[in-house]
């Protein structure tokens, strides 16, 4: 009898009631989300190589195993994670940057995404806004590049989309 009562108390605690306030704000997180990806997307295209031209995208909506992530972008170089607290229900952005690639190619790309993220979500009008969603990672090692490859290797699925951008010209 204490396990059905632990087990309904639990399945309790998956769903979260958002209010109105909070859909707002989440609406603006993504939209920040999205514009960060649009930044990173458009640092690849000064690579010769492919495989730093490439990245993944990943609606987590369409993945059932998935509770609290949303929508996630992974390249060489970064990724950008749109989850959404269990607890109450608001959005962050988690940027996290590999050691191998700052090592290999130096701190300017990864400097020039912080710039535009840490832009897109500050408060110019001393409001919290959605400066609390922005949180940034440093991973040491290769554990970002071991997610990338796999994620490559894995291929398209209905929720990962793998796209190459274009170089500049220039």
């Amino acid at each position: 009898m204490k396990t059905q009562t632990k087990a309904k108390a639990q399945s309790k605690t998956q769903y979260v009631a958002i209010t109105t306030d909070v859909q707002q704000v989440n609406q603006q997180v993504e939209k920040a989300y999205t514009l960060m990806v649009e930044a990173a997307t458009e640092l690849l295209k000064r690579f010769d190589v492919a495989k730093f031209r490439t990245y993944a995208l990943m609606d987590h909506t369409k993945n059932e195993q998935n509770t609290n992530l949303v929508k996630e972008y992974l390249s060489y170089f970064h990724n950008i994670t749109l989850s959404m607290s269990p607890k109450d229900g608001r959005f962050y952005i988690f940027i996290d940057l590999g050691e191998e690639a700052l090592q290999k190619f130096g701190s300017t790309l990864t400097n020039n995404l912080l710039r535009e993220c840490y832009r897109l979500t500050q408060s110019n009008d001393n409001t919290t806004g959605i400066e609390y969603s922005l949180r940034v990672n440093y991973l040491a090692g290769e554990s970002l590049h071991n997610f990338y490859y796999r994620r490559i290797v894995e291929g398209e699925t209905g929720y990962v989309s793998i796209l190459t951008v274009e170089k500049d010209a220039a």
